[in-house]
């Protein structure tokens, strides 16, 4: 079943159920219980929004959506659900889209090793996809050569800057820019790809995808501070006690540099819930979440920019409508 959020867009919905079925049917040299984890993650209720907006643009763009293209849609996703299980192994999570995570289920070991296959199934779609659009050698922007070195140096990057209190905006923005925005580049990108697509077309599509990508992961980091476990799927402010400094942190360490030795960031510990909500509070009285909500706004005008010159007035409308409803979380 698809996600609710694409009960709007008849077509996508339909799609993705084709992307789905991809994913699962083309599993083979797998261990079957390690198989059965992996297209149960597959199956549940996953908001499918890279793959979705690879297809959304593509449909925008030609008025229908190509059997390449749901191949292409298949590669992103399994790309995006390779780097989850990665996650899950990092954050020491218990749980994904409402299943006990990998990790729990098997080990870390099992985990990354299956994170690890994943990343190479993808590949299997890719090849897919260009045979079916008759893809040359010279279109290179196709799957982008370098995209799973990228968004493993922007996880690198991420455990590299765990616990580092230190850490600059700019390294944060670097950062997300591999391991969330990229894809979501990639997406629309290969959304509006067909053959003898204008380069500068081909990289406004590749910018809008950054921009929604950058928007995206900064409105996920202040969501960590801000929802509870029911309501986001994970604990409240799991990020801080894994030591990952997010842009709500970045701004207010940079107006209250002293909450650093208050709440000893420079070791780790384990915190109580008192002094979550303590330090919650002097995030709030610094702005921080104020200031987050305004780098976030800073991208979403990015990106509705972006749109209305890739895509037709009443196109950009939906398309823009729809993002803010996913920022706001509005699903």
């Amino acid at each position: 079943m698809v996600h609710h959020i694409w009960d709007d867009f008849p077509e996508i919905q339909k799609g993705l159920e084709s992307v789905k079925s991809i994913m699962i049917s083309e599993l083979s040299v797998i261990h079957p219980e390690v198989k059965e984890k992996i297209i149960a993650y597959m199956d549940a209720p996953g908001k499918y929004l890279r793959s979705g907006l690879c297809l959304l643009l593509s449909q925008s763009k030609t008025g229908h959506i190509a059997e390449g293209k749901l191949y292409l849609a298949a590669y992103l996703e399994t790309l995006h659900l390779a780097t989850l299980i990665h996650d899950d192994v990092i954050d020491d999570a218990d749980s994904r889209r409402g299943l006990q995570v990998m990790n729990k289920t098997f080990s870390n070991r099992i985990a990354i090793y299956a994170g690890d296959y994943l990343l190479s199934y993808a590949n299997r779609f890719l090849l897919k996809a260009a045979k079916l659009l008759d893809v040359g050698e010279e279109d290179q922007a196709l799957g982008n050569n370098k995209v799973i070195e990228r968004i493993l140096a922007g996880e690198l990057a991420q455990l590299m800057n765990q616990f580092d209190y230190k850490m600059t905006m700019k390294a944060y923005l670097k950062q997300i820019k591999g391991k969330t925005a990229l894809l979501f580049a990639l997406a629309c990108q290969v959304g509006v790809w067909e053959k003898g697509i204008p380069k500068r077309e081909s990289r406004l599509a590749y910018n809008l995808g950054l921009s929604i990508g950058m928007a995206f992961q900064i409105s996920d980091d202040l969501i960590d501070y801000q929802i509870d476990e029911k309501n986001s799927g994970k604990p409240r402010m799991q990020d801080i006690q894994n030591g990952i400094y997010t842009a709500p942190f970045l701004f207010a360490r940079e107006a209250d540099y002293q909450m650093v030795k208050d709440f000893q960031l420079d070791r780790r510990k384990k915190w109580s819930e008192e002094e979550l909500n303590t330090f919650y509070n002097r995030l709030e009285q610094t702005k921080a979440f104020e200031k987050t909500e305004q780098l976030i706004r800073a991208y979403l005008r990015k990106m509705q920019e972006q749109s209305q010159k890739l895509l037709t007035a009443d196109e950009s409308e939906q398309l823009v409508s729809f993002l803010f409803k996913i920022m706001d979380r509005q699903f």
